[in-house]
């Protein structure tokens, strides 16, 4: 059983005693702590372990091998990770001083775009580096980037890699139904469950365009009453440019790059982050394709898998879809604005002429009608039968905006698809929530909920002068009564949280 957080306050974790609480969530707790004899300052993010699972540990220990992977001057440092004598699992970070973004935006509402600017084009170093080693990290949003000064200048680094996903990794600890991120920054690929691999580097990119797009203009893109309602938003809404948000014009190359982050469909987005980058950087032109609707996949079957009502939408799709390309692009080439006149022209010469001069078969057919065959009845909504579970078990399960009770994780449902895009709400006892969207053509059985590790709250404040410690023998307790053993160590360096010392 975890002791209450703040009574660790003091305890010595392997050579660091816990000085205070910098944050702290369902699944564990980060605190300022200094080396006993060095009096260096670092953080330590430690997982509570009566909740604990040997999943999340694996997560837990994902967060430590990719930052150590990657050494990046805007990615968090991680010093180490351990499993102490007692069994807690702990992982040493270096003590930032500064803010996180989403501090800053609350502050001040509406970042300067050059300063959006150059955050955005760190992150996008970072999240290059990152995926170059094959890890896309799966969280991005304004808590995980976090603000500080050196050298004169503004510096972003990247935080919280616990939901990363490792492209070559065999393990499936993140299994098919498994949905990671935060809704008002998950790409749509992201948001249907069971579409876990198409889930890549593109999704971080429109992620990362959610975030530059709230610093911009103060909010997210999306806003509803529900999660729901902005989960479908991301697959179908066209998102307001953030000038038109912001009600002042912005530089048409941040704008631009921003909303090329934001494209519906992955392959019309950067195709890497170093391209974004580049952009940001050198204010590179980019162009928008203007599409709206979430792509399908390729195997997708309208007609076999959803109600014929559905189909109705597309047009409207489609209408909205030419409004933003219009929108964006008001100069259309002279070819391609030729080409449209004559089309139109043809178009309205041959309904003229069909109005004055009816066809012999139209004519034909006035004469003699025929009696219309009877429209076949609409096919019934789908439905779909799911096993539903959560890490950890017990959460509270809801179904749709209405939120549905539907009882405790583990447990057997079977959802009528009677609309698009249909949510399932997993409650947790900290009072976080997950949700997982489905579509009509759904395949698969089981969807599991994980529960959401919360970020520290960052601050602002002067560094402290690092202090040696008096000579007294520090005060033993629990954790440190016993010799620290060496964790072992894999090939890379890393700890590896399950091998016995």
């Amino acid at each position: 059983m975890t002791p209450p957080r703040g009574s660790r306050l003091g305890e010595i974790i392997g050579n660091y005693r816990l000085l205070r609480i910098l944050g702290e969530g369902g699944v564990g707790t980060v605190y300022e702590a200094e080396h006993i004899r060095l009096g260096r300052k670092m953080a330590i993010k430690l997982l509570h372990t009566d909740v604990v699972t040997k999943e999340m540990v694996v997560r837990f220990f994902n967060e430590a091998r990719a930052v150590n992977e990657i050494r990046h001057p805007n990615i968090i440092e991680v010093e180490d990770f351990v499993t102490a004598p007692s069994g807690e699992h702990y992982m040493l970070m270096e003590m930032l001083v500064g803010e996180d973004l989403r501090s800053a935006i609350s502050r001040e509402s509406k970042l300067a775009p050059m300063r959006v600017a150059s955050i955005g084009e760190q992150v996008a170093s970072a999240l290059a580096a990152v995926h170059r080693v094959g890890i896309v990290h799966r969280d991005l949003k304004p808590d995980n980037v976090f603000l500080y000064q050196k050298d004169g200048r503004e510096h972003a680094k990247l935080l919280d890699f616990g939901v990363a996903k490792f492209t070559n990794d065999q393990q499936g600890v993140t299994r098919a139904g498994m949905t990671m991120g935060t809704p008002a920054y998950m790409a749509p690929e992201q948001i249907i469950a069971g579409r876990e691999k198409d889930v890549g580097t593109g999704s971080d990119i429109y992620a990362l365009g959610m975030v530059l797009y709230e610093a911009l203009t103060g909010g997210p893109a999306f806003h509803g009453t529900a999660t729901a309602q902005i989960l479908r938003a991301h697959c179908f809404e066209a998102v307001e440019p953030p000038s038109k948000r912001r009600r002042e014009p912005l530089p048409p190359v941040l704008e631009a790059a921003v909303m090329k982050c934001l494209e519906k469909d992955r392959d019309n987005r950067f195709a890497t982050a170093d391209e974004l980058c580049t952009a940001l950087r050198a204010q590179t032109p980019v162009k928008l394709s203007g599409k709206i609707a979430i792509a399908r996949p390729a195997d997708y079957d309208p007609v076999r898998t959803r109600p014929r009502r559905a189909l109705v939408m597309l047009p409207a799709v489609a209408m909205a879809a030419a409004a933003l390309a219009i929108q964006l692009w008001p100069h259309s080439r002279p070819d391609a604005n030729a080409a449209n006149a004559a089309n139109a022209a043809n178009a309205a010469n041959t309904a003229n002429a069909a109005h004055a001069a009816p066809s012999a078969s139209v004519v034909q057919m006035a004469a003699t009608p025929s009696v219309a065959e009877p429209s076949p009845p609409p096919l019934p909504p789908a439905s779909v039968t799911l096993q539903l579970a959560s890490r950890p078990a017990g959460a509270e399960l809801f179904l749709g905006d209405d939120r549905k009770p539907l009882g405790r994780a583990p447990l057997t449902t079977t959802v009528t698809m009677s609309s698009e895009l249909v949510t399932l709400i997993a409650r947790f006892p900290d009072g976080s929530e997950v949700v997982q969207a489905i579509v009509p053509d759904h395949r698969i059985p089981e969807l599991v909920f994980v529960q959401p590790a919360r970020q520290p709250v960052a601050e602002v404040r002067k560094a402290p002068a690092a202090k040696r410690p008096p000579a007294a023998t520090p005060r033993p307790t629990s954790t440190s009564s016993t010799p620290k053993a060496k964790p072992p160590e894999d090939r890379d360096g890393t700890i590896d949280p399950f091998e016995a010392p």
